[in-house]
């Protein structure tokens, strides 16, 4: 478990720093609160948060209020506040603003571990519940929403003049692969699919049914298109054993480029023509949306 300690006192900190890394804990210690927001901010490892009150130069319950706005919902982190102030409007402020748990100074060794082994099953089950929330069930890819987030953060962590190419990925006659198999080779199907395009995609999610959407920061449509092309033979080249021996199948692409400043939803769109072309001019392809003409551009075929 990752502890950052908000403390003026060095010896405060010291003294925890011991008690928490005897306990198996990683410890970060911070004097100012500004450097520790700043810390916690970029590094998302920070697990629990063990701030004082009384600190400079934002105090204990700003610093409650900033470390809960940024995190939100989509990042565990436990904040337990120490005071020496135990009035019951202490703690009511506390928790108010933010923070999970309270404890009084001078904080004692049991109380504070129980309050860590407490703070580590309810973070554990909040990952449990983010991961559920993210991630396709079958596949353990992302899901539409969190492919959207995870997309749209990489896009604004990237220079204006950065590449980011997205591709949308459709299993070729998916239904007739449930007919004829039943759904359980179906599911075995598609969970491979997610597997190999995972191989070579840094970013995969499932979209839904058969249709599964990627994308490739810092590339190009035409360097994305190269690695869909990777996926795309590897897929062609897997075995799959179905009701009436083995099988293959193939899958068609369609790729596009998000140039900084055009919307993800019209990127998608582009790719999504150029995958509709690939459906029907054959399948088992690779196609390619240029922005600039809005005509699609064949890479690969069959």
């Amino acid at each position: 478990m990752h502890v950052v300690i908000v403390d003026p006192s060095r010896v405060v900190q010291q003294k925890l720093a011991i008690e928490l890394q005897a306990a198996g804990c990683y410890v970060d210690c911070f004097s100012a609160s500004d450097l520790a927001l700043q810390y916690i901010e970029t590094t998302r490892s920070v697990d629990v948060v063990l701030t004082s009150l009384e600190i400079e130069p934002i105090p204990g319950l700003e610093l409650c209020w900033n470390l809960r706005t940024f995190v939100g919902a989509a990042r565990p982190l436990h904040i337990i506040v120490m005071s020496s102030n135990t009035s019951e409007r202490a703690l009511a402020e506390a928790l108010d603003c933010g923070a999970d748990d309270f404890t009084v100074k001078p904080v004692r060794h049991e109380e504070l571990t129980a309050r860590l082994r407490a703070a580590n099953r309810i973070i554990t089950m909040q990952r449990q519940l983010v991961e559920q929330a993210s991630t396709d069930y079958l596949t353990g890819a992302l899901n539409r929403r969190a492919y959207m987030a995870t997309v749209e953060q990489r896009r604004s962590e990237l220079d204006e003049g950065d590449n980011l190419a997205l591709a949308l990925l459709d299993i070729d006659r998916f239904k007739s692969i449930n007919d004829q198999h039943g759904h359980d080779v179906g599911d075995e199907v598609i969970s491979a699919v997610a597997r190999i395009a995972g191989e070579e995609a840094p970013i995969v999610a499932r979209f839904g049914g058969e249709e599964f959407a990627l994308a490739f920061p810092v590339l190009d449509a035409p360097q994305a298109a190269h690695w869909c092309d990777v996926i795309r033979r590897a897929i062609s080249e897997t075995e799959f054993i179905g009701s009436n021996g083995p099988f293959h199948i193939t899958c068609s692409f369609g790729v596009a480029e998000w140039p900084a400043g055009e919307t993800l939803r019209n990127a998608l769109k582009q790719a999504d023509k150029a995958l509709m072309l690939a459906k029907s001019s054959g399948r088992n392809q690779v196609i390619v949306a240029d922005f600039a003409t809005i005509e699609p551009v064949r890479i690969s075929a069959a």
